[in-house]
């Protein structure tokens, strides 16, 4: 329907659709801007910024999510300790910083409570946070922790640990209930509307030379 010119968004890394708004939220990697279009009319319409305002660190972005109702943005920095927050209404950013939490690549969101779950590749770690991001849990996974999801089905959380070779669950207050071995290189982590998780590896397993990958569906025991 459309291609954007070369260079819109400099490494773009994420894209997040609001489908009440009309709007499509993309982070530029490991910076601390997004940039948003217009889903009917296909037009870039505007850039955010996360920022942080206390010395001289910055935001690298990665992850975002989602608040569609209270129209907030939010995301998490790679290489810097930071989780932010953009009101979409404002643009105001808001930054907070979260030492427990180094390497940060994803964050999720539960709706019921306003809680965020960030998952980090140094600190091998979920870490969970209240809505002024104040830290409720910070629990180890396993070795690089690169993805994580909100399942709104289970009321759970599932985390990817590439390093590892497992999937994660965590109940909403961070605890560790499982730790499913998956015998590959675990990347990406997506929840369909039934409550299974399917987890995409980057290559196949231990001594899969044609590193052809694969996706495995996660449900719950019967």
């Amino acid at each position: 329907m459309k291609v954007f010119p070369d260079g819109s968004v400099p490494h773009s890394r994420d894209v997040i659709i609001d489908e009440a708004h009309n709007r499509a939220y993309v982070s530029a990697a490991l910076t601390g801007f997004v940039e948003v279009y217009d889903t009917q009319t296909l037009e870039h319409i505007g850039q955010l910024q996360f920022v942080v305002e206390h010395g001289r660190d910055q935001f690298y972005s990665t992850d975002l999510t989602l608040d569609s109702a209270g129209e907030k943005l939010f995301g998490v920095s790679r290489d810097t300790p930071w989780v932010g927050w953009i009101d979409l209404k404002t643009g105001k950013s808001t930054a907070v910083k979260i030492p427990k939490a180094q390497g940060a690549t994803y964050i999720a969101r539960d709706p019921a409570t306003a809680r965020l779950y960030v998952v980090s590749q140094e600190t091998n770690n979920v870490v969970v946070l209240d809505v002024n991001g104040k830290v409720l849990a910070d629990t180890y996974i396993g070795a690089g922790g690169v993805s994580v999801v909100w399942n709104a089905v289970t009321s759970q959380v599932f985390a990817a640990t590439r390093a590892g070779g497992t999937v994660a669950v965590l109940n909403r207050d961070g605890k560790l209930v499982a730790n499913i071995p998956m015998d590959e290189t675990p990347n990406h982590l997506a929840v369909a509307p039934d409550g299974a998780v399917y987890l995409v590896s980057m290559y196949g397993s231990v001594g899969d030379k044609a590193q052809t990958g694969s996706v495995t569906k996660i449900t719950l025991k019967e």
